[in-house]
């Protein structure tokens, strides 16, 4: 018969807030939330890995396409000027939506 394994894994502080709260949701410890979590996803054949990977392909798709829609509306200088304008403010707010996730209170 297979003995349980322990893992020792590290995540940064925002992952540990999430994955902390929805084991908190979910009722259980924050050790079992994250064995189920990786039960789960090799019972699945490393789907969540997968996904992660499209989501980012397709964010670089879209901002791809956008760019050169706006090249070719406006222009190459004003197209990369909104482009950073947009960067930076796409920077901002998911900075104070990250902040706003850490200072929330379990239960909240």
């Amino acid at each position: 018969m297979a003995r349980d394994k322990a893992l020792k894994i590290w995540v940064d502080s925002i992952t540990h807030a999430r994955v902390g709260l929805s084991a908190e949701e979910a009722g259980t410890t924050l050790s079992e939330y994250v064995r189920e979590l990786i039960v789960r996803d090799a019972a699945e054949g490393g789907r969540a890995d997968a996904l992660a990977g499209e989501v980012l392909e397709m964010q670089y798709l879209n901002a791809m396409l956008l760019r050169s829609l706006l090249g070719k509306a406006l222009g190459d200088a004003e197209a990369s000027k909104l482009m950073e304008r947009a960067r930076t403010k796409a920077h901002e707010q998911a900075q104070a939506t990250l902040t706003e996730i850490r200072q929330r209170k379990p239960g909240t």
